[in-house]
């Protein structure tokens, strides 16, 4: 049975709801039983909160952190018995929904034998990166997040995209030998458009604020998906190919992010229906306001985030178990449980 460590590592990582995603990922696939080479018993989470990519990679090789900082979920330190505790009493909870609610399901979903296909497209792809497609004995897996994206560029890293080039490394995973990375936010964006009925490869406009890292991804996958583009100034600039230009049609955004989130450009792209804001707050809510709240332009960060988490296991670091992840509606309904949870509890 492989042993999994897993952390979410930048600053601030207080915040992060990647720990209950990951857990509810890993509890979703214990369902399929002895296919499985790793359960929820199995796995350690952790928070690396660091401003150094040099400390992150430490803490894979090290298998701790020195310092771990406290949950804004639990009020208490990561890793200590109260939090792991709670964070185990939500995973619990939200595995008792098994179907998603039926205003986050997909607008458009692939039949089962194009979903058959996908799957397999993201084995094949791994094994021509030569990346392993079981699980090793002692597997370590790292989400990055500000400001530690930009920080790699070492040889001594492998990657199966051009996250490194794009200075969007946002996944990692140790081998047993090396690390090997990936940027999937602006696959995550994509996963999100396409759910939401866009049909990027029909050429779908895509409006863009922000200069960063995720940004960066975005406009790559977005255009690599036959999608265009079009920039709007914000707090750092965004170059976009040599042999791109900024789409100046006038046409209606199919679809928009904001980066940036400070609202600043709202006029300029309230006219598109679907907007995403890749900022999530904090929900005081119960489950109904919620999911109100997650149905409401701009969509809530929340949506990128669980989208962008399932690539990660997709094209990363489980690619063999594609086919038996959950859907972005159901991960995103359990989350809310989740979170639900640990509101009533904490």
């Amino acid at each position: 049975m492989a042993q999994i460590r897993y952390a979410i590592s930048g600053r601030p990582v207080s915040h992060s709801l990647s720990p209950l995603l990951f857990g509810l990922v890993v509890s979703n696939l214990e369902k399929f039983g002895k296919k499985m080479e790793f359960n929820f018993k199995n796995t350690t989470i952790e928070l690396v909160d660091t401003l150094t990519i040099e400390n992150a990679l430490g803490w894979g090789y090290a298998g701790r952190t020195p310092d771990p900082p406290m949950w804004d979920y639990t009020g208490a330190t990561f890793g200590k018995y109260r939090t792991q505790a709670l964070l185990n009493r939500a995973i619990e909870a939200a595995m008792k929904v098994e179907d998603s609610d039926q205003r986050l399901v997909a607008k458009f979903e692939f039949e089962l034998e194009e979903q058959s296909r996908i799957a397999e497209s993201f084995l094949l792809d791994a094994k021509n990166h030569n990346l392993p497609t079981y699980c090793l004995e002692n597997e370590v897996w790292l989400n990055l997040t500000s400001p530690l994206k930009h920080q790699l560029s070492s040889e001594a890293v492998s990657t199966i995209d051009e996250s490194m080039a794009l200075q969007a490394v946002n996944t990692l995973r140790w081998d047993g030998q090396g690390w090997w990375c990936a940027g999937v936010d602006g696959l995550g964006v994509i996963s999100v458009a396409r759910h939401h009925g866009v049909q990027i490869e029909n050429g779908a406009l895509l409006g863009i604020v922000g200069g960063g890292g995720a940004a960066r991804a975005t406009v790559d996958a977005w255009l690599k998906a036959g999608g265009k583009v079009r920039l709007f100034s914000g707090r750092r600039p965004l170059q976009l190919p040599p042999e791109v230009e900024s789409d100046n049609s006038g046409s209606p955004l199919d679809f928009a992010v904001d980066f940036d989130g400070n609202g600043a450009y709202q006029n300029e792209l309230e006219s598109c229906s679907l907007r995403l804001n890749p900022n999530y707050q904090s929900q005081n809510s119960d489950i109904e306001s919620r999911i109100e709240q997650l149905i409401t332009t701009p969509l809530d960060g929340r949506w990128m985030l669980v989208a962008q988490h399932l690539e990660a296991w997709n094209r990363l670091w489980a690619p063999q178990y594609a086919d038996m992840l959950p859907s972005i509606g159901l991960l995103l309904t359990q989350l809310i449980h989740a979170e639900n949870t640990l509101e009533n509890h904490a």
